[in-house]
């Protein structure tokens, strides 16, 4: 009998619109991929788009409260490991910086920081200036070695240039040329 053959495969697609499921992504392990951001004018010599790449440095958690609990309507930004809007000098806090006082209260209004309000909009993303707006929150277990300092506490995230160069920058170092 004959096995199927099994093989991996990239499938590469364009957000087009802001939207919390279209431009907010969540990793997932049994799905891997790359998240990446790219100037479809700018290409490479292969003609590429070149961009950045966002990875995630640890594992990251998600909000696991519902979307109504009053915590995460106060900052959204803990539902997504990376949501993309597009560019507003408005919009330069993914909530407000008051949280701690007003969380429970709905900060409304068009002047408001809040992600949840900046995707729910639906701009065009295509060719326009972009934010990443990137979560690498830890849901954190208490133990005693965290007294009286929490020490192992690492999160992060980073950002790779995707396309910018015809071959590894360091294949040739500078002082070679």
């Amino acid at each position: 009998t004959e096995r199927p053959l099994v093989s991996k495969y990239l499938e590469h697609q364009y957000v087009e619109h802001e939207g919390p499921g279209s431009s907010t992504f969540v990793a997932q392990p049994e799905h891997p991929g790359a998240w990446v951001l790219v100037d479809r004018k700018a290409t490479s010599p292969a003609g590429n788009p070149r961009g950045y790449a966002v990875t995630l440095a640890s594992w990251a958690t998600t909000q696991v409260l519902p979307d109504s609990h009053p915590f995460v309507k106060a900052l959204p930004l803990t539902k997504y490991h990376l949501a993309v809007t597009r560019h507003h000098d408005s919009e330069y806090r993914s909530s407000t910086p008051y949280v701690q006082y007003d969380g429970l209260e709905a900060t409304g209004g068009s002047a408001a920081q809040d992600l949840d309000r900046f995707l729910s909009d639906g701009e065009p993303l295509l060719d326009e200036d972009l934010v990443a707006w990137i979560g690498v929150g830890r849901e954190h277990i208490v133990r005693q070695e965290d007294l009286p300092l929490v020490s192992n506490f690492g999160a992060g995230f980073s950002l790779q240039p995707f396309n910018f160069f015809s071959q590894n920058a360091a294949a040739s170092p500078p002082w070679e040329e």
